[in-house]
């Protein structure tokens, strides 16, 4: 059965200001813009340059502001794409303080205002408890700023990312390309697996001899184990789910056979781009592994029905091929005492490493650079438990803006380091317990809606979305984890790939909304007819 057709942008937000307002209201704006600069440019040339700039661009998003969501959704592909393969690397393109991942996300939130109806997102429980975590975030931001100046704004990331989430989402259900984005991503998924490896051998190889962008010390390429095992978690989970094939308009699936041997070949390249990072870091070992636990679990296969030839195989047998290769693999690095060394200790390829790794997750290994790391990093999460939960910063945290490593007597040898390696930990520090609580509640709202999504779309034998849903819920696991072991959620190429995907994960929970009357009608013509829901 094909997918029922989304809901048509006009369905999804059918107030519109009528042309006249908008282009006097335009022309009112260009004026009190010019008029400020011209004003500005006496006082302060430069701040009157950027003002010139922006009010250019005001000018530009109504010149085009039909096409505007199409063209800010398109920009945060390339964007999300960039963090995915270059790391980050890309994350200082641009002029500080204004980097892409900054421009991107004012272009995404005037695009969301600007079609933006004050219905739909408005009316969701999650949009709810991602405000309140946002205003609590704002509250212990505000006062540092005055302190700490650009520092402070950079520390709010960690939630002011969370803006993606609201523009992503609006933006997808305005333009009804909740299915065309997932599609897209999977037209990635090769350039992915293909680039990482051969990525990674290069930055560490030759990581002191490449390029810098100007004004940082970042080279072009500089990628990190966690960063990639997470999507290689989302990658895992989405081939399980037989998604590659779902996706596809009927039109252009695959045969049977030639989908098993894309789906070998997705694998093989798989596991290639996961050696360093399952050999480098635990965060990934944990991240992969919480993904695929979670497509296991649901085991979708044995209780949803096919919707496309070539798809009946389920999630609980699609782990036979990567498990089979997973067997090879370690089986040739113990027979033939496999070692390949990338420089340093911790990323040396082999399954001594991979031992040490995992043995590391709950327990000592004997090894000084491991034991020492976990060590320090449980001691750390300790004190900042001890200062808000049970100190003085219960309410407040120590907000955004404060160097943590400094204050609390962890700080690197270079000086380097501003936030615990745990993102939950880190708001709890900088927003006290109600900015944890509020980011649980978040977090645990987003995972029930998916879960009830799930049920639902199985109840109407809807394949396509029950498997969309696990498929974000088991990445959403993969970005949850790793933002445990890492400074994640703070930096771009971990924040707004996170939020984006939970505006994709908004996005999809309200199309499902939209379509359940139509998946009813559907069912009970079924069973009038005397066939299956």
């Amino acid at each position: 059965m094909h997918p029922p057709p989304l809901p048509s942008s006009g369905a999804v937000l059918p107030f519109r200001l009528p042309s006249a307002l908008w282009l006097a209201l335009g022309s009112l704006g260009l004026i009190v813009g010019a008029a400020a600069v011209g004003t500005l440019a006496v006082w302060n040339p430069l701040l009157a340059t950027v003002a010139a700039l922006l009010v250019s661009g005001l000018a530009a998003a109504l010149a085009v502001r039909t096409h505007l969501p199409r063209l800010a959704l398109g920009a945060l592909g390339v964007c999300l794409l960039g963090y995915a393969l270059l790391g980050r690397g890309f994350a200082y393109v641009g002029v500080a303080p204004l980097f892409i991942g900054e421009l991107v996300l004012g272009v995404c939130l005037l695009a969301a205002l600007l079609s933006f109806s004050g219905r739909t997102l408005t009316q969701s429980r999650i949009v709810v408890a991602l405000l309140t975590f946002l205003l609590i975030g704002l509250v212990a931001t505000v006062p540092q700023v005055s302190i700490y100046g650009l520092e402070a704004l950079r520390d709010a990331v960690l939630w002011g990312y969370g803006l993606f989430g609201l523009a992503v989402a609006a933006l997808l259900l305005h333009t009804g390309w909740v299915l065309k984005a997932a599609r897209s991503y999977l037209k990635l998924v090769p350039l992915f697996l293909v680039w990482t490896p051969l990525a990674v051998i290069v930055s560490e190889l030759y990581g002191s001899v490449l390029p810098r962008f100007p004004g940082s010390q970042a080279a072009l390429i500089e990628l990190k184990g966690g960063d990639i095992a997470v999507h290689l978690a989302g990658i895992a989970a989405l081939i399980m789910l037989g998604l590659p094939q779902l996706l596809r308009p009927a039109q252009q699936r695959l045969s049977a056979a030639a989908s098993s041997r894309q789906e070998w070949l997705w694998w093989a390249l798989w596991l290639a781009a996961a050696l360093i990072p399952v050999f480098r870091v635990r965060a990934g070992i944990l991240a992969i592994a919480a993904a695929v636990c979670i497509v296991l679990i649901m085991r979708l296969g044995a209780r949803t029905r096919s919707s496309a030839a070539g798809t009946a195989q389920g999630a609980g047998s699609r782990w036979g091929k990567p498990a089979l290769l997973v067997t090879l693999a370690l089986t040739a690095l113990l027979a033939f005492n496999v070692r390949v060394s990338l420089g340093e200790d911790r990323n040396t390829v082999s399954a001594e490493a991979l031992l040490l790794n995992v043995q590391s997750i709950t327990g000592q290994t004997g090894e000084g650079d491991r034991d020492g790391s976990r060590g320090w990093r449980l001691k750390w999460w300790t004190d900042i438990v001890n200062y808000t939960v049970h100190g003085p910063y219960f309410w407040t945290g120590k907000g955004y803006g404060v160097n943590l490593a400094d204050d609390d007597g962890y700080q690197l040898g270079d000086g380097s380091l501003r936030s615990p390696h745990n993102g939950h930990l880190n708001i709890l520090a900088r927003s006290g317990v109600p900015g944890l609580l509020a980011w649980a509640l978040l977090q645990l709202a987003f995972a029930a809606a998916l879960l009830r999504a799930h049920l639902l779309a199985k109840r109407a034998g809807q394949d396509l979305w029950v498997r969309l849903n696990v498929w974000v819920l088991a990445y959403w696991a993969a970005f949850m984890v790793n933002a445990s072991f890492d400074v994640y959620l703070e930096g771009p190429q971990g924040g707004i790939w996170f939020w984006c995907l939970f505006g994709f994960g908004l996005a999809l929970l309200e199309t499902q909304r939209q379509l359940r009357p139509q998946w009813e009608k559907e069912r009970q013509l079924q069973t009038a007819a005397g066939r299956p829901a």
